[in-house]
């Protein structure tokens, strides 16, 4: 089977054959989605890409405890995506076609006093556009304009004493930020010296087995939503090292492999919000430190502010980093889009629903375009197309991607 049939049968077999889930009352759908290139980076980037996915999730009471696990299959056209393999924590270099994205169980102690355990999702940040509190979180970019995060597992410890609300949690292994193939057009490279033609080679570098902990305190006084968090433990985005010993020379350029290491990073933040006529206002800033000689030290700060519009929310969200960063803020992933600007609008309409998302870097002018629309043929069937248009400065992190430039299209079935 060729690469390039793994996301159509996989999506049609999804589509035409009964659910399983369904039947047993479970919820999820299956997505064929298609995607057209304005360009190519080089002669191995394809013009047209094929993606498929199939998600299913199951929800259960369990006496007092609730139980829930969902599994997603995905298979690309291209060389995005690893061979079927065990990796329960995301661990590869590349995503198994086949994961799970849920699998826990939540179990009140007492009254005020919640356990949760397993593998799930971790979200700790108020300016949703982007957020301090959120940074270490691990994220997979095999599509670079998703940002998707990536499930964690851990052991949450949640309640409330009084006026305060609390949130700790302890992650024992290391779930690391998954990269696009480096050098393509998804996250191309570009270093000092080096003469165009040069290839870059991914070694795969296992990532620690240490996670990180964290704990989180919240209050209302007032009119003032406050909070304040801390963690340590290691950085989940890898900082790259290029060894240049190891290159080889051919005829048509240098091949420099690259290998990934993990920083260790504590951090402190302090968040308030509060309600100001129609808008909510969220402020956050945090001190992150690190040995490492190529991540170092950071005080990150967002602003933003949101406002609903009938069915829809408006949301500003200004970030940025208030120290230089040791190397390229590119290698550092997060931080490489510091400072920016972002605005976020969407809506529901009675047909469907639309977005669109303006993310301006100010260091570099540049910044990325994303629109979207999706159309709901029936209750279970939903047409989208949208797009994705960076532009600027190819010093900037989003103008490097000038040619990831891309439209797409992508038809779910929901039940």
């Amino acid at each position: 089977m060729t690469r390039p049939q793994i996301p159509i049968i996989l999506v049609f077999i999804c589509l035409l054959l009964p659910s399983a889930a369904e039947a047993q009352g479970g919820s999820g759908y299956a997505e064929a989605k298609g995607f057209a290139y304005a360009e190519r980076s080089n002669s191995r980037d394809p013009w047209v890409l094929g993606w498929g996915t199939l998600f299913t999730k199951w929800e259960e009471r369990v006496g007092a405890a609730q139980l829930t696990a969902s599994v997603r299959g995905e298979g690309i056209s291209s060389g995005e995506g690893g061979p079927l393999v065990f990796d329960p924590a995301d661990r590869d270099i590349r995503s198994s076609p086949l994961s799970v994205q849920d699998l826990w169980l939540r179990y009140p102690l007492s009254p005020s006093v919640d356990l949760q355990l397993g593998r799930f999702q971790l979200g700790w940040g108020k300016t949703d556009g982007y957020s301090p509190a959120d940074a270490f979180l691990p994220r997979d970019l095999s599509d670079p304009f998703a940002d998707e995060k990536i499930p964690l597992w851990a052991i949450r410890l949640s309640g409330q004493d009084g006026a305060v609300r609390y949130e700790a949690v302890g992650c024992p292994v290391t779930t690391p930020w998954r990269l696009p193939v480096l050098g393509s057009r998804n996250a191309p490279l570009k270093v000092e010296g080096l003469p165009a033609g040069t290839v870059f080679t991914e070694i795969d570098s296992p990532p620690p087995v240490e996670g990180f902990a964290a704990l989180r305190l919240l209050a209302t006084l007032g009119e003032w939503d406050l909070g304040a968090w801390g963690r340590f433990g290691v950085r989940p985005a890898p900082l790259l090292d290029f060894r240049f010993d190891r290159a080889t020379l051919t005829p048509s350029g240098p091949i420099v492999p690259i290998e990934r290491r993990y920083a260790r990073e504590e951090g402190a933040g302090v968040e308030l919000s509060r309600i100001a006529g129609a808008w909510v206002l969220r402020g956050e800033a945090a001190a992150l430190f690190s040995a490492d000689r190529d991540l170092g030290d950071a005080v990150i700060g967002a602003l933003s502010a949101e406002r609903g519009f009938g069915d829809g929310t408006l949301l500003i969200t200004l970030a940025g980093n208030a120290l230089a960063t040791p190397v390229d803020a590119q290698l550092l992933f997060d931080r490489g889009i510091l400072p920016a600007l972002i605005t976020a609008w969407n809506r529901t309409e009675e047909w469907g629903e639309w977005k669109l998302v303006w993310t301006a870097g100010l260091r570099h002018g540049d910044g990325l375009l994303k629109g979207e629309a999706g159309y709901n043929l029936t209750d279970l069937w939903k047409l989208t197309v949208g797009g994705e248009l960076p532009y600027g400065s190819e010093e900037g992190l989003f103008g490097a991607l000038n040619a990831a430039r891309r439209l797409h299209v992508a038809l779910r079935r929901s039940w």
